[in-house]
Order: structure tokens, then sequence, then C-alpha cells
């Protein structure tokens, strides 16, 4: 899956920059694709939301680990 950045309504999005999904599981790819019809918006933001999900939970369990119990 081929993933082009060009959302212009949030500024994290507008890197311009492209990347490749490879799916190395199945049921992930038509998971993904059914939410996207379910929800009507497309593959790519929900992989971009996923992926900005994942960074924010690691650097909230880093900042764990140095004392910080609050979120940015």
């Amino acid at each position: 899956m081929n993933i082009a950045n060009n959302d212009a309504n949030d500024s994290c999005m507008n890197a311009g920059k492209s990347f490749n999904v490879r799916f190395t599981e199945a049921m992930l790819y038509d998971r993904l694709n059914i939410l996207s019809a379910e929800y009507s918006i497309s593959a790519e933001l929900l992989i971009i939301v996923a992926v900005k999900r994942l960074i924010d939970d690691v650097d909230f369990v880093r900042g764990l680990r140095i004392g910080k119990s609050e979120p940015e």
C-alpha cells in the first residue's frame, strides 16, 4: 500500500513525505480496509493516527521511567 501524505488540515501531516506500508498479516490489511469503509476515512489516515498514537504511548512510558506521571 502506497501512502502519500497530503492532508492539509493537520500540520503534523504536511511533511509531504511518501512511504510504503507492507502488511505481513493479511488479517491486518483486511481489518484496516473494513475500518476505512466503515468510518468513511482513508486507510492512510488510519495508519497515520495509529503510528502517532504508538509514538505518544512510547513517549508516555519513557516519561514514566524518568518519574513523570502526567502526559504532556
